[in-house]
């Protein structure tokens, strides 16, 4: 997006519809504000600090989980691999898996596709919208719900809900098939 001197990005990052506008409902999202130049955040994505992660009270001494799931297929092991994810749930909220095989070459190919559809035109991805998508399982967003969210997460994501390779053919981006 070209600026121009009535419709800036600096001008439209300051009016909350504007903004509203160009990020969540033309698809730009945080990265259409990024790559039009934006040189300060609006205020609509920051939030006030008593809201945010108190990094002086999270100890450097804890070690999170580590779930190696090769051993998923073995009957005599499963269950202690699902009683780790348990504890780990319980306890941290989130661990690290290793071994889960899927190839890394999977991975990999998996993340170009990821930044060549983050870097299509806003136009092209716009057809994959939340509330605009011809399917409920596969979106673009910004922010959770942004429609209701008061301040808005400083994210773009695409989600999908893989319900059967059916509906992965149809509706998946070519960049994601």
């Amino acid at each position: 997006m070209a600026a121009s001197p009535d419709n800036s990005i600096a001008h439209i990052a300051s009016d909350e519809d504007q903004l509203f506008e160009f990020v969540v409902k033309k698809g730009h999202g945080v990265k259409g504000l990024v790559d039009a130049g934006i040189s300060r955040i609006p205020n609509r994505y920051i939030h006030p600090p008593e809201k945010l992660a108190d990094f002086k009270r999270i100890s450097s001494t804890i070690t999170l989980p580590i779930i190696d799931l090769s051993g998923l297929s073995d009957a005599s092991i499963k269950n202690s691999i699902a009683q780790e994810i348990w504890e780990a749930t319980k306890k941290f909220g989130f661990f690290q898996v290793i071994n889960y095989g899927v190839p890394q070459d999977l991975v990999k190919r998996l993340m170009d596709s990821t930044y060549e559809f983050f870097g299509l035109p806003p136009e092209k991805k716009a057809c994959y919208l939340k509330g605009v998508s011809p399917c409920k399982n596969v979106f673009l967003s910004t922010s959770f719900t942004p429609e209701t969210e008061k301040l808005l997460e400083w994210k773009d994501y695409f989600g999908v809900f893989f319900i059967g390779e059916d509906e992965a053919r149809a509706f998946w981006p070519p960049e994601f098939r």
